[in-house]
């Protein structure tokens, strides 16, 4: 069994104010714990909350279930989980969909709501990369009308590598907190602006 560091849950259960976090992480079933955990923490203050991946949103419900999170926050709809497709290579057509997908997230959404997500899932190339960076910066330069807290997981394998120090910089800048988790039993949290 691993051992889990306590200081990212710890950061997540007192999370009270909205934020804008990056999650750093290698190991998928960690991000997951922790994703969760930031999810049913907002649900249970009475917050929304959306999960938005490319993975099959049945798959996912099922591993939150078995997390722990409570079948009726799904039937109550408090909160949603979402399929997003991004088949897309140029630019344009990468922002396009990703701009459908933040219409598709935030559809009904009444604040407070938390959301985990990032609309961008191939970040391995330097056009997905891109055009994450740029909605990252708008979501930050605009969270203050914000409804909600947002977090953005990050699997530091799958970025783009020619740019992955620069990239990650920007990350960091774009972001109130990040929540570096890169394996079960470490971790650590990295405020940027409160």
């Amino acid at each position: 069994m691993y051992e889990i560091n306590p200081v990212p849950i710890k950061f997540v259960d007192s999370l009270d104010a909205r934020k804008h976090i990056a999650l750093f992480y290698e190991e998928p079933e960690y991000a997951r714990l922790i994703e969760f955990r930031f999810l049913k923490n907002g649900v249970a203050k009475g917050e929304q909350g959306v999960y938005a991946t490319e993975e099959d949103s049945g798959f996912i419900v099922l591993k939150m279930l078995n997390y722990g999170i409570p079948l009726e926050y799904f039937e109550r709809k408090k909160l949603r989980v979402y399929q997003i497709h991004n088949g897309f290579t140029n630019r344009n057509e990468i922002m396009e969909n990703a701009r459908k997908n933040i219409e598709m997230i935030l559809s009904g959404l009444q604040p407070p709501f938390r959301i985990v997500s990032r609309v961008v899932s191939d970040v391995s190339t330097l056009t997905g990369m891109t055009v994450e960076m740029e909605l990252e910066r708008e979501t930050h330069d605009h969270f203050d009308d914000f409804g909600g807290s947002v977090m953005c997981p990050y699997d530091l394998s799958k970025i783009e590598t020619s740019q992955r120090k620069e990239w990650l910089a920007q990350l960091r800048e774009y972001h109130h907190n990040v929540i570096y988790a890169p394996k079960f039993g470490e971790g650590g949290i990295l405020s940027i602006r409160d």
